[in-house]
């Protein structure tokens, strides 16, 4: 019998390398990958995979009514490769979209994507029991397949950060690098940040700024610790970013997993970030700190602890979680779920 294939839903998308990396790993151990879209909807047969990661853009549209459609219509699709022996996977990579939170009808139709799918592959113990007791779901309909790392994902230009923004080469600094909105919780960074009284420390804050959200609150006339690009980061810079910094913050207000804390951890930064989601999974002890998001004066003292930290040490720990991260031993394990069996031989 051959082996089936995957059509990846995306494969490649331009705002995640999360699924080109899964992808990559699953050619190398043997399975074919198809990108999914549009010009093969009907293509996948009995046997072949489908495996969505955001599937709130095929059914979300710009007003309700629109979405019902879109929704009815992305339903019938799912039964339709259900009834034709297709086998259909979810990756849970956030309980709610971040375009809408929680809604009465997100739940409706994640609860249903959950139950016509095979399997949903959740990153985290913590995010598996959220599931669960969210969407009430049984434990054996979820598989945990942790986020794989990004070593070597990106390739830098050589860009000096530092000298870009004039930070000098000696100055500690905290870095936020990512999409800017209003669960990014940056308000919270730049009041813990100014009260630290860190005086020789730095912030620099980089990313895209999302439609509706301002910056206003940082004082333009600061007394230049703050550095603020505030548009999208290209990915040939990313490394330059994260080589400028000592320490990656991420002051979330929510998160399920933390793609941005994955990217710091890949290129040896540690983490501060609040116990959230699954973050104490991936900034396990040794590799950042996590402070507690219910006490007010949590953040501050964590950016102040880090200050301190032995970075020879959190090498040694990060290295140690990088392994667990191997995408090889990931995709190995998710095409076992996928094939239903454990005698499914995983390429060396």
């Amino acid at each position: 019998m051959s082996n089936p294939t995957v059509y990846m839903w995306p494969k490649v998308s331009e705002f995640n390398k999360y699924s080109e990396l899964l992808t990559k790993s699953i050619e190398d151990n043997g399975l074919h990958v198809e990108h999914y879209d549009k010009k093969n909807t009907l293509q996948p047969a009995k046997g072949d995979i489908v495996h969505m990661h955001w599937p709130s853009y095929s059914y979300q549209a710009s007003n309700f009514p629109l979405t019902i459609v879109k929704s009815l219509l992305f339903a019938a699709l799912l039964l339709f490769l259900k009834v034709r022996g297709v086998r259909l996977f979810w990756t849970v990579h956030n309980v709610w979209p971040h375009s809408t939170g929680k809604t009465k009808w997100d739940y409706r139709m994640r609860k249903f994507i959950l139950s016509v799918c095979n399997k949903g592959f959740i990153m985290s113990e913590t995010v598996k029991r959220e599931v669960i007791e969210t969407f009430g779901v049984s434990a054996d309909k979820l598989v945990v397949t942790p986020h794989g790392h990004y070593v070597d994902a990106y390739v830098g230009k050589g860009t000096d950060i530092r000298k870009r923004f004039g930070i000098p080469p000696e100055q500690f600094l905290f870095l936020f690098l990512g999409r800017i909105n209003s669960y990014k919780g940056i308000e919270k960074l730049v009041e813990a940040f100014l009260s630290s009284k860190l005086e020789s420390a730095g912030l620099l804050i980089a990313g895209k700024v999302d439609d509706g959200y301002r910056l206003d609150y940082i004082d333009p006339i600061n007394d230049g610790r703050i550095k603020v690009y505030p548009h999208f980061v290209d990915d040939h810079e990313l490394v330059d970013y994260l080589r400028a910094g000592n320490v990656m913050v991420l002051p979330y207000n929510q998160i399920t997993t933390s793609g941005s804390a994955i990217l710091a951890l890949s290129h040896y930064k540690p983490v501060i970030a609040p116990k959230l989601g699954s973050l104490s999974e991936y900034v396990s002890e040794g590799c950042g700190i996590l402070y507690d998001p219910a006490d007010p004066d949590g953040l501050r003292k964590a950016l102040a602890m880090s200050v301190n930290m032995n970075m020879n040490e959190a090498e040694k720990h990060i290295s140690k979680k990088l392994a667990e991260l191997d995408w090889q031993g990931i995709a190995g394990k998710m095409i076992k779920v996928y094939t239903g069996t454990k005698r499914y031989e995983v390429n060396a």
